[in-house]
């Protein structure tokens, strides 16, 4: 039996905005890159000049995920993937070049980050489309109303 209480604190349930997302989203990469820096710094790490643009891919794949799931619970889904996307590119230049900044090297100096750099773009366009299609047969299902089954007649032989 479904509870409709633990419905509303689940995360499907908050719609979280975009910007906001794209906001703890960055904070928490500068705040990994820091450590990171720190740990060099200490000794505890050696220095690695592509770790800047690794964070950097990962947490862009880690809004991609969430954002997507966030979705769902969008009301409006034109102006929340509108901002979706707005957050999307922002965040990424802004990481590429925080991570330009920090490792010193270019993307296109790092060949292989700037194709990972464009799977996660694709990635993320399948995403939000997947989840766009899901809402709207989801919604789609909950309008069409279901009186009685369809009878199918078929001759048995």
């Amino acid at each position: 039996m479904i509870n409709m209480d633990n419905l509303k604190d689940s995360i499907y349930a908050k719609a979280l905005n975009p910007y906001t997302q794209c906001g703890i989203v960055l904070l928490c990469f500068v705040g990994i890159l820091l450590i990171s820096k720190l740990a060099v710094l200490v000794g505890m790490s050696t220095s690695d000049p592509t770790m800047a643009w690794t964070l950097a891919a990962t947490f862009l794949l880690f809004f991609v995920l969430f954002n997507s799931v966030f979705s769902l619970s969008a009301k409006n889904d034109n102006a929340y993937w509108t901002k979706s996307f707005i957050s999307f590119i922002g965040y990424a230049v802004l990481s590429a070049a925080l991570a330009y900044f920090i490792a010193g090297l270019a993307i296109e100096e790092i060949g292989a980050y700037k194709w990972i750099y464009i799977v996660i773009s694709f990635v993320y366009l399948v995403f939000i489309s997947i989840i766009g299609f899901m809402k709207r047969i989801v919604e789609f299902a909950q309008k069409e109303e279901w009186t009685k089954p369809m009878r199918r007649s078929k001759k048995r032989r």
